[in-house]
């Protein structure tokens, strides 16, 4: 392949991605897409991705606004992204699914505070539809899980199956892990 042709690859992929999780921090794109600030650079001069005024995000659309829910786990698995072999958006109330090249089949989960009962309910509500569907009649869950929260004292209220790793999300977006209680 020649550079051109790898070039015009790294955007196509740059800008699937930004369609997936609508917008990035441009840090996670360079970790993601390794040597790639000259085609960011390429793409916001052609009105292709825009970045926010501070410069720290990318987006294909003009005013989009960080969710923090996605942001926060596009930081997680740019922590752990050598071992990813493909990263998806999940069904809620997972935000991303990625596997590993081992074969694990993982979920990132952001729990904000106050919002365990209802993202514990949505957890009970699909196996439980999972188990009674024809279709999933020796239904097992293997899927791990990493839980993003905001406070400490959340980690505890959690009873979620599978959990592998909690990510306490500080203030400034930094993420601290904690082993998961599964």
């Amino acid at each position: 392949m020649n550079q051109r042709d790898e070039f015009n690859k790294k955007c196509e992929d740059i800008l699937s991605s930004l369609d997936i999780y609508t917008m990035m921090k441009f840090e996670y794109v360079e970790k993601f897409f390794p040597h790639s600030k000259k085609v960011i650079n390429y793409l916001v001069k052609n009105q292709r991705v825009y970045k926010t005024p501070d410069g720290i995000y990318i987006s294909t659309e003009k005013d989009t606004l960080p969710d923090k829910c996605i942001i926060a786990s596009l930081g997680v698995l740019a922590d752990i992204f050598e071992k990813v072999q493909s990263h998806t958006r999940a069904t809620t109330p997972a935000q991303i699914s990625f596997i590993t090249y081992s074969g694990d089949y993982y979920e990132i989960v952001y729990v904000g505070y106050g919002m365990e009962a209802m993202v514990m309910a949505s957890f009970e509500t699909q196996s439980l539809a999972k188990q009674r569907s024809k279709v999933h009649e020796n239904y097992t869950d293997t899927t791990k899980r990493i839980i993003i929260v905001e406070e400490k004292s959340q980690m505890m209220r959690l009873l979620i199956p599978r959990i592998t790793r909690f990510a306490l999300i500080q203030p400034n977006g930094s993420l601290s892990y904690f082993k998961g209680v599964d």
